[in-house]
């Protein structure tokens, strides 16, 4: 469904809200040393990337004059940008990782985990083909890389421990590294934008809204933070091992009786913010509300 073009008021509420949307993004900008001009070119790249993407007519060449008029920008260097090649990348690597693969189908469903996604213990290895174990996991992710080599490179992670009686373990379920910052900056990549995606789906169609909640109190003691950080890490952890769990029930890769139809791509997740909070005062008592008329005496 093609939309028409947004005017007046509702644009001028959609410019204030990619405002604020921006602050936290400058703020970081500026942090890392990225500059106004560079993000400016950076910005150009993107919009002309967007105009042959997502607004090429079906029935004719979109022309440079074309991709103008949709970005505002002139037209000269409209043909510079469309001469070099994108810098684009597809969707985040990180998410294509080993840990990814091996955490994921550990947590996915029997005999690895239970059927609310709790990762179980596994041995390293036995000699029964048919019980559950941490080198037939390895395997049937399909990785050639050896089954040890694995389990080294996720204990350097942190993301499991190797217990005495020779089990291993998930001790983290999360798969990026607390002190990968280049995973995390991936993410930082991928994360926002498919929350934005999913916000913008829900204004432009109404009739067939994504999954979008939040919980929000505004006055929450300072005190009571430390104790609230680790309920809400508890609970995102227990519905991101229920989301994993009822994801992989339908993934091709996983299961071949799964429906059929075009490849997708679904991404369910949660999150915790806080920030310190100040109302606005109230107004006066004898001011007038807006939009009532205020009769003289």
């Amino acid at each position: 469904m093609t939309l028409p073009p947004v005017r007046g008021p509702l644009k001028a509420k959609f410019v204030a809200a990619i405002r604020r949307l921006l602050h936290p993004v400058v703020r970081q900008l500026v942090t890392y040393g990225v500059s106004y001009p560079a993000l400016s070119r950076l910005l150009k790249q993107i919009y002309v990337e967007v105009a042959e993407q997502d607004f090429a007519l079906p029935f004719k060449r979109l022309t440079d004059s074309r991709v103008s008029l949709l970005t505002g920008i002139n037209r000269k260097e409209i043909v510079q940008l469309r001469r070099r090649p994108s810098r684009s990348t597809a969707v985040v690597e990180v998410e294509d990782t080993l840990a990814t693969h091996v955490l994921g189908r550990w947590m996915a469903s029997p005999p690895y985990a239970s059927r609310d996604g709790v990762p179980r213990r596994l041995p390293y290895d036995v000699s029964d083909s048919a019980t559950p174990s941490f080198a037939r996991l390895v395997r049937e992710v399909g990785v050639d890389i050896p089954v040890r080599s694995v389990l080294d490179e996720l204990l350097r992670q942190g993301a499991v421990e190797l217990l005495p009686n020779g089990d291993v373990a998930v001790v983290r379920e999360a798969n990026i590294p607390q002190d990968d910052i280049e995973a995390k900056l991936t993410l930082l990549g991928a994360d926002p934008g498919e929350l934005f995606t999913t916000i913008v789906h829900n204004i432009e169609h109404p009739e067939a809204p994504l999954l979008q909640r939040k919980v929000v109190y505004d006055n929450i003691g300072a005190d009571a933070l430390v104790q609230l950080r680790e309920e809400a890490r508890r609970l995102g952890e227990e519905f991101i091992r229920r989301a994993n769990a009822l994801l992989a029930t339908q993934d091709r890769d996983r299961n071949r009786d799964a429906p059929g139809g075009r490849r997708t791509r679904v991404v369910l997740g949660t999150h915790y913010f806080e920030e310190p909070y100040e109302p606005s005062p109230p107004a006066p008592v004898d001011s007038p509300l807006p939009g009532r008329i205020r009769r003289s005496r």
